[in-house]
């Protein structure tokens, strides 16, 4: 789970100042010329492949970063030779190595929003030849700059012990507080995800094929709606103690919030009869030193195993459909990759061309402007 967001003339470069932007991009050789990869196969890498390589992986820290590390980036750097850095991504940080032409980043984990937006600009469009997706879940790659990284699902929690037998089992049941009364906990971050508006337009039965303009603002109007029976979230953390503490009795929250929840020993379950799927991009900064070894990274990190052990870890949901993590009954409860054609896949397409009036409108409500 991300948070959101997202040169120099060649005429005027000399030899001596090209060689010193080069020192300052990371001191990276150019890619030996006799590197043998291969055919890609997914999960693999020729062993020493990369050796005398550094890259570095920019992601969103935490216990998400160390459990891909630990399950996927350290094995790859003991059979592929290369070293591997972890660094936390910033969007700002991106823009200005890009435009500084000092990427020091080699593979990042940003939103699909992200790498759809500035595809081209600020993400290198992914050499589809170089990595294999064939056990990707269908309709995971939502653009030119990306790979999946890992899936999540944007849910509706509940508490077992206030509504029993009878709990919440759509987006309309969700704002429906004369049946199902208490407070809800809805996200009201500083960045918009799409996720957050089609679920609202979905408890108003809007067909989410055919999405216009002026549907932000029911979106929003629609949230209002809620008044007094709703508070707020602004991260997964505040999400998550929200529901723990009994203080909502319901919230439309990140599927890993809510299995830390349950894991912590609060009767919080899931809602999968309507959910809306989450995929993190996994994308190659425009200007990035060795394009063909974040290339190769990147093929290995999907692989079915490393996948798996990566799930074990962190507890996000694998994007290889061969994945088989070994986890107990409450973490399976929540896996979304699992249930994954049962979800809907927000229409990115419609969201990106129409992301100025998404944000403005998002921004709007959350500070009551």
């Amino acid at each position: 789970m991300t948070t959101l967001s997202r040169i120099t003339s060649a005429v005027a470069l000399t030899g001596a100042a090209a060689l010193l932007l080069a020192a300052c991009s990371g001191g990276e050789a150019a890619p030996p010329p006799d590197r043998e990869l291969g055919t890609p196969r997914v999960g693999e890498i020729a062993q020493g492949a990369l050796e005398g390589t550094t890259l570095t992986y920019a992601g969103p820290g935490g216990i998400f970063q160390e459990g891909q590390d630990e399950a996927i980036w350290q094995p790859f750097a003991e059979a592929s030779g290369a070293r591997m850095q972890m660094d936390a991504f910033d969007s700002g940080k991106l823009k200005a190595m890009v435009d500084s032409g000092n990427v020091a980043w080699d593979i990042v984990d940003t939103s699909q929003v992200d790498t759809a937006r500035n595809c081209g600009t600020l993400y290198e469009k992914i050499d589809r030849s170089k990595i294999d997706t064939s056990e990707l879940p269908e309709g995971t790659i939502t653009d030119d700059c990306m790979i999946p990284n890992v899936m999540y699902g944007f849910v509706i929690a509940y508490n077992t012990e206030v509504f029993g037998d009878d709990p919440p089992r759509s987006a309309a049941d969700f704002f429906d507080t004369a049946r199902f009364p208490g407070k809800r906990t809805v996200p009201q971050t500083t960045y918009v995800d799409p996720q957050n508006l089609e679920f609202a337009l979905m408890a108003e039965g809007v067909d989410l094929d055919r999405l216009q303009p002026e549907h932000i603002d029911q979106a929003i109007e629609k949230y209002q709606s809620l008044g007094d029976d709703m508070i707020a979230w602004s991260t997964g953390a505040q999400a998550q103690q929200q529901l723990e503490s009994g203080e909502a009795v319901m919230g439309f929250v990140w599927s890993g919030r809510g299995y830390g929840a349950a894991e912590a020993g609060a009767p919080i379950a899931p809602v999968w009869d309507e959910w809306l799927v989450a995929i993190d991009s996994t994308a190659i900064p425009k200007g990035a030193k060795d394009p063909e070894a974040s290339h190769a990274a990147i093929n290995y990190f999907l692989g079915a195993d490393q996948q798996a052990g990566m799930t074990e870890l962190n507890s996000m949901s694998p994007v290889n459909v061969h994945a088989e993590p070994q986890v107990d009954e409450t973490l399976s409860d929540w896996l979304a990759s699992t249930r994954f054609e049962t979800g809907r896949v927000p229409d990115f397409d419609f969201w990106v061309e129409n992301y100025d009036a998404m944000a403005s409108a998002w921004a709007a409500w959350v500070t009551g402007a």
